[in-house]
């Protein structure tokens, strides 16, 4: 390709467009394939009007037999807005934020311009994948990115808002909170975290009783208590059990994980070296998603940011190299028709293939983080 292409396709004014229209593009597209096409976000629309109406947001309604809703009382009220917008209108603007959030975050990076050009063209896949279901995974991964960037900026306010709405959007977003050991400011970004959960706790209560929100909240615990892992699934515990016949107690496993998530915060020597935060900040990106008993394919745009973010920022070895190049096959192309249809029934879901490329590159990640010296470099 020449030189001058090459040069036009990394400018980040060009990336800005081409995710702005390819997000258009997507949406129209499912749009106009009919409601049952988007209807993860007829499911968000609807949770507030079932709010204000009293109803149960927890229910299966015979409208929305697509799935239950299942985010948090609070979520329903910043969805609020949709709730009164054309589907058409509604369908763009909720998967424009999702992309460009996401675009931004990792604009605001501290990294070269190409190397920002090269990730946002790596992860654009992914991302169709996820806006195609209308889901707020990508509006998670950008969440997750600004809590490191407020922290790095000292700016324990905003950091501490993105935390609590990442948490009310998917729980798993609280994971973030974990950046809170490696930067000074800990009394001020965790009395803006505790504060901005609080307030958001609360916003339903603009719209029901005290009463309401009470038992809103008993159906929202109980349907996390009560769900279980499906067919869809793609994470470690889906692993354990189509390869090797394990039913693994899924609080147990993820237990380990966090345990294991955490081991690197001993390593406190090293909290003021930037790769080390950054690394940090992919590896939590990526154990949201691999030890998420939930995590359908179009989940993986968060953990293919953290694995995205962690090799433009490596030195980018032969086996680093091998891992990304593997990451791209099994993760990003095997949900798309560039993988046949018989490869992805018989291999790629029943063994959950999407999920093992950033198992290995969590595993990798973890393997710098305890290893890190000074320099950047790993033993």
């Amino acid at each position: 390709m020449p030189e001058s292409r090459i040069n036009f396709l990394t400018k980040i004014s060009v990336l800005f467009w081409v995710y702005f229209v390819v997000t258009v593009v997507v949406s129209l597209q499912k749009y106009f394939l009919g409601a049952e096409d988007y209807g993860n976000y007829l499911i968000f629309k609807n949770s507030f009007l079932h709010l204000l109406s009293g109803k149960d947001l927890y229910a299966l309604y015979p409208e929305l037999k697509i799935d239950l809703f299942k985010y948090s009382p609070t979520f329903s009220v910043l969805f609020s807005p949709f709730s009164f917008l054309p589907d058409i209108a509604g369908v763009i603007i909720w998967n424009l934020i999702n992309a460009m959030l996401l675009f931004f975050a990792i604009r605001l990076m501290s990294m070269e311009e190409r190397k920002k050009a090269y990730l946002l063209w790596f992860i654009l896949i992914e991302l169709i994948t996820s806006l195609q279901n209308f889901q707020s995974n990508a509006l998670t991964a950008s969440l997750m990115i600004f809590v490191f960037l407020m922290l790095e900026r000292k700016n324990y306010l905003l950091a501490g808002i993105c935390v609590a709405i990442g948490f009310y959007i998917k729980v798993f977003g609280i994971l973030a909170a974990l950046l809170w050991v490696l930067y000074p400011g800990k009394g001020k970004f965790f009395f803006y975290s505790l504060a901005s959960m609080i307030i958001l706790f609360s916003m339903p209560l603009i719209f029901i009783s005290s009463s309401g929100l009470e038992g809103v909240y008993q159906s929202w615990f109980h349907l996390l208590s009560t769900d279980t892992v499906h067919e869809l699934n793609h994470s470690m515990m889906s692993i354990m059990k189509n390869w090797f016949g394990l039913e693994v107690n899924r609080t147990g496993v993820q237990a380990t994980g966090l345990v294991l998530l955490s081991l690197p915060l001993m390593r406190w020597k090293y909290f003021l070296e930037k790769r080390f935060k950054l690394y940090f900040l992919c590896s939590i990106l990526i154990a949201s998603v691999i030890f998420n008993h939930k995590a359908e394919s179009a989940t993986y745009i968060i953990a293919v940011a953290g694995c995205a973010i962690w090799f433009f920022n490596s030195e980018r070895t032969p086996l680093e190299i091998s891992l990304m190049v593997t990451l791209f096959l099994l993760t990003c192309l095997s949900p798309t028709d560039m993988f046949p249809k018989f490869v992805r029934e018989n291999y790629i879901v029943p063994y959950s293939l999407k999920a093992l490329p950033c198992i290995l590159i969590w595993v990798k990640i973890q393997y710098d983080l305890l290893s890190f010296r000074r320099t950047g470099a790993v033993s």
